[in-house]
């Protein structure tokens, strides 16, 4: 399979989550990655030209999520697509247009959270601040969009000390409008800052901001724990986990592969995909009917190529918890570093057919690739992906699979080392 080591891998994933703190910054990492191998960068909005076999192409949409495909040598109405899509946001926090609001000589930022998040594991620790920030420009539409990460600890969310709290016993229970607010600055004549910050950052003038997203995020650098450094800590683990091997392995497979393939990192998975950037988009049918049109399909090649077609919904799986056995199936243990977790339900929660399944275990099985098998127990509510909205609307045979963690959602998650590679493994199969 691939040339890269296992530590390779482990420390590939770190380098990209300690560089893209957002969606944004994923988008210009994952293009400087597509960019070294030579990929063809594309415009959504402009023509893009003849499509030609055995190149990569990209795009980005509205700046937060990228599509990247390649052309096989067989067409895709015989062969099908291999598309395999994973989202590059996360839960946390989003910074409100107030900004900031001064109180008790406090400057706070107003911020919303976002996703189903782990308030607590957000609180007393030093925070960064990223994301993206338009501005008024003299070219093009007007406005210019600027990446910006103020990689200094600059935020905190105090708790309340214990010693205050009614109910010492279960923990804090935090009123999301008054009590997540970030303390950011002091001045006790009751100037903000935030704004002016905002600007030196970004190197325009205060009066130009025109909006922003932004995101506070952990600032302590992702890294690898254990006695032989068996697991990782790092925040984004889902699903930046799954953006790194699914795009690691497309670029892997490009030079040997027949087929034609599609990566998709997606925006805004965690709050309900449906936006322009998510899931639930004309995103990946605006690029099969382009590329299809560039082939002069017909409307049956183009149903064709579908049924042929295998889509690979790539999220987090969680690992069985020892300290808490009750929350997951007894016959169905998750283990970090027992390589990937296909999951499977009755009720289709996630999209995997018993034909996908069989098809997920041949790939594992003809490379070596260990394997695991999620099932949820009966009396939990179980998660979901986005391999069911987009089965059901394209019709393709689907897996939902991913590699498996711990605390999921908190602000720092934790993961096996070994699962990187053989998740990066399974995406370089899938693609040939």
């Amino acid at each position: 399979m691939g040339q890269y080591t296992k530590q390779d891998e482990v420390q590939g994933l770190l380098n990209y989550i300690n560089h893209a703190p957002t969606p944004y910054h994923s988008v210009s990492y994952l293009s400087a990655m597509l960019n070294e191998v030579g990929a063809v960068r594309l415009i959504e909005q402009e023509p893009w030209g003849d499509i030609l076999p055995g190149i990569l192409y990209y795009f980005v949409r509205n700046d937060s999520a990228l599509v990247a495909f390649r052309l096989g040598d067989r067409s895709p109405a015989e062969n099908g697509w291999r598309i395999s899509v994973a989202h590059h946001d996360a839960p946390g926090f989003r910074i409100k247009p107030a900004g900031s609001t001064i109180s008790g000589s406090y400057e706070r930022l107003c911020v919303e959270p976002y996703g189903g998040l782990i308030t607590q594991s957000w609180l007393d620790r030093p925070l960064g601040l990223a994301g993206r920030v338009y501005t008024k420009s003299s070219y093009d539409d007007g406005i210019a969009g600027i990446n910006v990460d103020i990689q200094k600890p600059i935020l905190t969310i105090p708790s309340l000390a214990i010693h205050f709290r009614k109910d010492k016993a279960e923990g804090q229970s935090l009123n999301p409008q008054t009590q997540l607010m970030p303390f950011f600055a002091q001045d006790f004549e009751g100037n903000k800052s935030f704004r002016s910050l905002l600007a030196e950052t970004a190197v325009v003038d205060e009066e130009d901001i025109l909006s922003y997203d932004l995101m506070p995020y952990e600032i302590a650098p992702a890294c690898q724990t254990g006695l032989s450094g068996e697991f990782i800590s790092a925040p984004r683990l889902d699903d930046y986990a799954m953006v790194y091997s699914t795009f690691r392995g497309f670029i892997e497979a490009a030079d040997v592969s027949e087929v034609s393939s599609i990566a998709i990192a997606f925006d805004h998975e965690e709050c309900g995909s449906q936006t322009d950037r998510g899931g639930k988009s004309d995103l990946l049918g605006s690029v099969l009917e382009r590329i299809s049109e560039k082939l002069d399909f017909t409307r049956e090649d183009y149903a064709r190529a579908l049924a042929n077609s295998i889509l690979v919904s790539a999220d987090m799986a969680h690992a069985t918890h020892p300290a808490f056995p009750e929350a997951t199936e007894p016959e169905h243990p998750i283990y970090l570093n027992k390589g990937p977790v296909l999951k499977e339900s009755a009720g289709q929660s996630y999209i995997t057919s018993p034909k996908a399944s069989a098809y997920f275990r041949k790939i594992c099985e003809d490379h070596n690739i260990p394997y695991q098998v999620f099932s949820k127990r009966n009396d939990l509510r179980g998660g979901s992906t986005m391999g069911p909205m987009l089965a059901s609307r394209y019709g393709t045979l689907a897996v939902d699979m991913g590699s498996s963690l711990l605390s999921m959602h908190s602000i720092r998650e934790m993961g096996g080392s070994l699962d990187v590679y053989y998740a990066t493994e399974w995406f370089e199969a899938f693609n040939q």
